[in-house]
């Protein structure tokens, strides 16, 4: 029973302290996990003293619909987590509810105009938001009001954008951290469910975001729960006995994809963002995790999974009944990320009371491309994770559920040590590691390969379970000239004639220095360079465009000029986009993973000055905290006599305050990327910003055929190049690899 009225709340919590009585009914147990995860806030909340909390996440989190009229758009009040805040204000005796400290232009801060004490909170979700986005909010404004409490969501859009998950760990890492640092309380939730993936049916593409999210909550002890679990259990079902496989999982398929629905309104297929039913169970789910923990499965998991002749894995799946009763159903196989593809997706099973069974299931990993040396380059394994995260939906004819297995792939599996490299010279070194999968001593060679150069085999062995670090040395021409360059580079295994090669991508560029001119390359040549360097039809971009830094104690300026490209006249509609990614830590920091978000300028057709949206905060690196005004940076569209035009773009010293600014050192440096999309006119008159006519001073991805492989986070700092300070020209190079 909830009451509303101020009055009576407060006569009855003088009646309960009386008598040493709980305002609330949570049992022993409850209480137990209340202090164990969230020790700061339970505190407040039992003395109902002011809580504030702030939300960290994507659109999902944020409250975004696809359909104005499902709720006030963009209010996270209406999404999963408002309707968690409110059951928690609930439970308190907080009787204002939840109110929202920063709603949308218009929108509610309350969800019931009530009185009485209420938990705040703040929305610093992202649309389309990474965690490495969550990670700048961290550094900025995330702290500014001590919250009590902060909860993160994020994998959503990070495995939509195929960000390695190496670098979605490292971000929710850092993020627990200051959290600590801050004395704030942490829950971290795991994506939603993305309506893509592929295998017995969708929503495999960021299963093992989830997974990794829940490791490094539990390395750190800070509670976990995974909304997508949730949304399976309760609108999976069951299904009938003796249904076949196939038509089990498209049963349970179309009742999952039935909660991305928002009515006739909506024409175009939804796969993020569910509607108000799913929202609403998904509060009340997670809030009863908060207080009893994650519900028990009838089952138990356990596997193994081993590379195959064919480059594929198979993996032996072991269920355990933990029930005394026989269960039987059938299971469905979701596909790894866009990596690993189940081939017979979907099997029945059986298993008596207390007993176990095994499954097998075998995985392809899609073709990708050649090597220069002729081999078959395959859709590549995660670069920097020890583990493949394996998912399966499991219908037991009562209820569904996701089973989740985290499994190193035997014999061994190459972890990729080092991905970004900056003064590089005359050498590089990468670093890998080597982890055994199995229980016994795996021994072999392995031999690695970068463009032309490959190095021969040499013997290695790793104890049970275990890791061998091992390097290469490889000779680094200094003599490749200016122009970006992509290499294949690759680890290649071979323990009892079981040949795995782990292929990724190597990316150069040499360091730019002040009033040195630069080529851009078309993305169209850029994305889709075969790794064989094969020539194939592509779409061009006619022209050329060039860039320039400049510098002096008053501001960073960039040139950007355009020779042989046509730009349409639009008329008051942006005719050129330019985005500039900047990096102006100071030495020590800069180039270092962290985040940063692009300065994003538009220009007409004709002579004039540009335009952007506010500067974001963060946008130049972690610790950047100030409001600075879009109007300090200014952005001009010149044309010379000859018809040449540019783009001239001016920062401000004062902008970069943070960065020593050395000039004239060449140890003094920024990080930067840049890219210029010249639009195509629609029919109706607005502008289209196509990769067909993007020009890229690099691109942070692995990318073939217009389609991103793994990549870095387009914002995070590691992805960008070195600028020096400095007119002395340098022999140096950044390196990265996708």
């Amino acid at each position: 029973m909830r009451f509303n009225a101020t009055a009576i709340a407060t006569g009855l919590a003088l009646v309960f302290a009386a008598d040493s009585l709980l305002a609330y009914p949570l049992s022993l147990d409850q209480r137990k996990r209340f202090k164990r995860y969230l020790p700061g806030i339970f505190a407040k909340l039992e003395a109902q003293e002011p809580v504030h909390v702030v939300l960290l996440g994507d659109s999902v989190a944020g409250g975004y619909t696809p359909v104005e009229s499902a709720w006030e758009p963009n209010n996270p009040l209406f999404s999963y987590v408002g309707s968690f805040l409110n059951l928690l204000a609930s439970e308190f005796f907080y009787t204002g509810g939840a109110r929202l400290l920063n709603p949308p232009p218009g929108g509610s801060q309350t969800v019931d105009d009530l009185l009485g004490r209420s938990i705040t909170f703040e929305n610093l979700t992202i649309p389309d938001g990474t965690a490495l986005g969550g990670l700048r909010r961290i550094s900025t404004d995330a702290f500014l009001h001590r919250p009590d409490l902060v909860i993160i969501q994020f994998g959503i859009y990070d495995s939509l954008a195929r960000v390695s998950l190496d670098s979605y760990k490292r971000a929710i890492q850092v993020s627990i951290d200051e959290g600590r640092k801050q004395n704030s309380d942490l829950i971290v939730i795991g994506p939603t469910l993305v309506n893509y993936g592929g295998g017995a049916m969708d929503f495999g593409v960021a299963r093992p975001y989830s997974m990794a999210a829940k490791e490094v909550a539990a390395s750190n002890g800070v509670m976990f729960m995974d909304a997508g679990q949730h949304l399976f259990s309760r609108f999976g079902g069951g299904v009938l006995p003796g249904t076949h496989p196939d038509a089990a999982m498209e049963i349970v398929e179309d009742r999952l994809k039935a909660i991305f629905q928002f009515g006739p309104e909506l024409k175009d297929e939804e796969r993020t963002h569910t509607g108000e039913r799913a929202n609403d169970y998904l509060a009340q789910s997670l809030f009863q995790e908060l207080k009893d923990g994650p519900r028990r499965s009838k089952f138990s998991c356990a596997g193994t999974a081993s590379f195959n002749r064919n480059g594929g894995v198979d993996v032996r799946l072991l269920i355990r009944n933990l029930t005394d009763d026989a269960q039987e159903g059938c299971i469905g196989a979701l596909n790894v990320g866009e990596g690993l593809l189940p081939l017979q997706a979907t099997q029945r099973f059986k298993v008596p009371a207390a007993s176990t069974t095994q499954l097998a299931f075998t995985y392809t990993r899609p073709f990708a491309g050649k090597a220069r040396d002729g081999s078959d380059i395959l859709f590549p394994m995660q670069i920097a994770d020890e583990f493949c995260r394996f998912s399966f939906v499991l219908e037991d004819t009562i209820t569904t559920e996701l089973v989740e297995l985290p499994l190193r792939v035997g014999p061994v599996v190459a972890v990729w040590k080092s991905r970004h490299f900056i003064n590089v010279t005359d050498r590089l070194r990468i670093e890998w590691d080597l982890v055994n999968a199995a229980d016994k001593v795996s021994s072999g060679t392995f031999q690695v390969g970068l463009g032309d150069k490959v190095g021969q085999p040499t013997d290695f062995s790793v104890s049970p379970l275990g890791v061998k670090s091992v390097f290469s040395l490889f000779d680094f021409d200094v003599d490749l000239g200016n122009t970006p360059l992509q290499r294949d580079v690759w680890i290649q295994t071979d323990v009892n004639d079981r040949i795995v090669r782990f292929n990724h991508e190597l990316e150069s560029t040499r360091d730019l220095v002040l009033g040195e001119n630069r080529t851009m390359k078309r993305w169209s040549d850029y994305a889709n360079a075969s790794p064989a360097g094969e020539n194939r039809a592509q779409r061009r971009t006619e022209g050329e465009v060039s860039y320039r830094f400049e510098a002096d104690e008053e501001a960073l300026y960039l040139t950007v000029s355009m020779q042989g490209i046509t730009v349409p006249d639009l008329g008051d509609e942006p005719a050129v986009r330019a985005r500039l990614y900047l990096d102006a830590r100071p030495a020590g920091q800069v180039l270092s993973f962290g985040a940063v978000e692009p300065i994003q300028i538009y220009t007409k057709g004709k002579e004039g000055p540009g335009s952007f949206p506010e500067l974001a905060l963060g946008c130049f690196g972690n610790g950047y905290n100030m409001i600075l005004s879009p109007e300090g940076v200014t952005s001009t569209l010149v044309e010379s006599d000859s018809g040449e035009k540019s783009v001239l773009i001016r920062i401000p010293r004062s902008y970069l305050h943070l960065h020593e600014w050395d000039l004239g050192s060449v140890y003094s440096m920024l990080g930067f990327r840049i890219d210029l999309t010249v639009a195509d006119p629609d029919t109706d008159g607005s502008a289209e910003f196509s990769n067909a006519n993007t020009f890229v001073s690099h691109s942070p991805t692995w990318a073939f055929e217009n389609k991103a492989i793994h990549s870095f986070d387009s914002r995070d700092a590691r992805s960008l190049s070195v600028l020096r300070l400095s007119r002395q020209p340098v022999q140096s190079w950044s390196v990265r690899i996708y």
